[in-house]
Formats: structure tokens, C-alpha cells, sequence
């Protein structure tokens, strides 16, 4: 499988500095993680993925009815209760007897959409291409954008046109290797939106999600860890990142040699770290995509390979990993890549 066109939709971009939050020292926080700019989506997340998902087909010159299937992964709360994200895109396309998966695995969905993908495309009619969609908009009715950890939660999405490696091409195109996950169910809480479900189903006058927990403070109350204990859920986080790169690699039919790094955009010590632990330079990361496009869940990860590979950084040639942590607990990663 490999990938043949792709785009992205950011609607409105918001600077950090204009931030109007109860939290000051929150904010600070995120200044201190690398973040600067932060978009919005002023309409649904059904719209800005079918604008993405019409930008990616208008690029390879294929029309809806070519599609053969949509997998679609989200994080953040969705536009309406049990609406079907897959079919969201596929009405925005005008398509029908089609074959659609709709994944919720928080950023996860953006490793998860992959193997679904790849399965489906064994299966896919001669002449046709599939639709590998990503997107996050965050209810702030729900969630307070600024909240989560040390990063700013963006409204963002991203769609790659996806076909069968016979496929003809002009230039280069992504080769999908493979992608692998694995989850620590004993964390299943850590980012649960707290109101909104069937427990807590309403969301009063009085409620401000701005005024929630924050971060490692919602954590340890969560799990009545004590500085030890967080300290370990830290570290437990990290060994888990590099230990799914890794077995990804290994599992490759090809030698991954100086790949290029697409981590999930959750703040900037982080990516420098896990880089360094890689041993893989910062500038062979989207590292510096994280002041550019705040934190997009699930989308950060195809977003970045879009404009990466527009502005040609990265490059014919190159080896990509895509790596996430995500609700769950659940790490994942995938390999691709890059050739004329």
C-alpha cells in the first residue's frame, strides 16, 4: 500500500499570547513546552475533513466515486453522540456502497487507521483507491484546550488517497512497511473527558472545563500516586514509546537506517527527549511543527508528513516512523517509506 496524494485542513489560527484563561501559570507551562499557535475549527469536524478529504482527491485527480474505502480516525469529542466518523467523510463525498471503519483510539487512531487500511486494501476492487482520514476538533464545552499535560489541544485534520503499490504514479510516493500497538489497560482513565457521557451526561450553566485538573495533578489523583509513583508512570511512558519504535523496526522487511522522527506533537521536551534516546537529531523530527500546529491528536502525525514532505524536508529516499501515546494507555508506531 502506499499513499498517492495527500492535504491537510487548519481553519484559524490563534496565538498563545491572546489567551484569555483563569490558569496563568498553565499557560506559562505550555510557552515553557514550545507551543505558540493553536488553530480552530469555526464549523463541524464533519466539514473540515470532507474539505481535506476533497483537496486529496482533487491532487491525484481521483473522483468519489473511485473510492473504494474510508477509514477515519478521530480524537476529541465527536459532532454528535454515536455519529460515525467514516460515514461523516463518505457523506460529505456523496458516497455509497462503500466500505467504512470509524476509529476512536484518542491519537492512537492515527497509527490505528493504518492497519485497517492495509487490510482493506487486499481487498480492494480493481481501480479503486481508499481514504485514510485524521481529525481532531475539541468541544470546549467538554475539555479545556489548554488542560491536557503540557500541550495545546488544536482543531485539525488530514487525509491521504491511499492505493494498491501497482498503482502508477508521477514522482515519488510514501510505501506503507507497517505499524504495531501495544496497550496498559491499568491506565484506561488518564484522559477520559469527564462530562458529557453516560455517567456524568450533563453539561451544566455553571461547569468550566478551564477550571478542571490539570495535567500531572488530574493524573495522581486519578491513580493516588505519590511522587514515587508518578515518577514511574513517567518513566513507564517513555520506555513503552521507544519499546513499540523499536519493535516496529524489527519487524521490518527492510534496514531502517537515520529515519525521520513524526512524534506526536505533545510538547517540546518530550520529543527532545525520546529523539535523544533514538538517537535521532532534532532536525530529523517535527519537532519544529509543535509551535506551528499546537497539538492535533490523532491528526498531528499525518499532518506533519504532509507538510514535511511539501516543503521537502523530508525527502526521496527517507525512512519515516510514526510514533503516539494515547488514551488506552496505548503507544503505537508505524513505518514508512519515501521513493521516487
Amino acid at each position: 500500500m502506499k499513499i498517492i496524494s495527500m492535504d491537510n485542513q487548519l481553519s484559524v489560527s490563534e496565538h498563545l499570547e491572546s489567551v484569555d484563561h483563569p490558569n496563568q501559570m498553565q499557560l506559562n507551562t505550555l510557552k515553557f513546552s514550545g507551543y505558540a499557535q493553536f488553530w480552530r475549527e469555526p464549523g463541524s469536524v464533519r466539514e473540515m475533513a470532507g474539505i481535506a478529504a476533497k483537496k486529496a482527491l482533487s491532487k491525484a485527480r481521483i473522483r468519489p466515486e473511485d473510492i473504494g474505502f474510508i477509514v477515519a480516525g478521530q480524537s476529541g469529542v465527536p459532532d454528535y453522540i454515536g455519529i460515525d466518523f467514516a460515514c461523516q467523510v463518505g457523506a460529505e463525498l456523496s458516497c455509497k456502497d462503500i466500505r467504512t471503519i470509524n476509529i476512536v483510539e484518542g491519537c492512537n487512531s492515527g497509527i490505528s487507521v493504518w492497519e485497517h487500511a492495509a487490510s482493506l486494501m487486499k481487498q480492494l476492487p480493481v481501480g479503486k483507491v481508499g481514504l485514510v482520514v485524521v481529525a481532531q476538533r475539541i468541544s470546549e464545552a467538554h475539555q479545556d484546550r489548554f488542560g491536557l499535560m503540557n500541550a495545546i489541544l488544536s482543531d485539525g485534520a488530514a487525509v491521504a488517497v491511499v492505493a494498491p503499490e501497482h498503482w502508477a504514479t508521477d514522482g515519488a510516493a510514501l510505501h506503507y512497511l507497517g505499524a504495531e500497538d501495544i496497550s496498559d489497560c491499568r491506565f484506561v482513565d488518564m484522559m477520559r473527558v469527564e462530562h458529557g457521557g453516560a455517567l456524568q451526561p450533563y453539561v451544566t450553566e455553571v461547569f468550566d472545563a478551564r477550571h478542571d485538573k490539570l495535567g500531572r495533578e488530574r493524573i495522581a489523583d486519578i491513580y493516588n500516586f505519590d511522587a514515587d509513583a508518578l515518577n514511574d508512570f513517567l518513566t513507564l511512558r517513555t520506555e513503552n514509546n521507544i519499546k513499540i519504535i523499536q519493535k516496529v523496526i524489527s519487524k521490518s522487511k527492510r534496514k531502517i537506517e537515520n529515519p525521520f522522527l513524526i512524534q506526536t506533537l505533545e510538547g517540546q521536551q518530550s520529543i527532545e527527549s525520546l529523539c535523544a534516546k533514538l538517537d535521532i537529531p532534532t532536525d530529523r523530527s517535527n519537532l519544529e511543527l509543535l509551535s506551528e500546529v499546537g497539538h492535533a491528536g490523532c491528526a498531528d502525525l499525518l499532518i506533519s508528513l504532509d507538510v514535511l514532505v511539501d516543503r521537502e524536508i523530508i525527502k526521496p529516499g527517507d525512512d519515516i516512523i510514526m510514533s503516539t501515546i494515547s488514551t488506552g494507555l496505548k503507544w503505537g508506531a508505524a513505518i514508512f517509506h519515501y521513493q521516487k
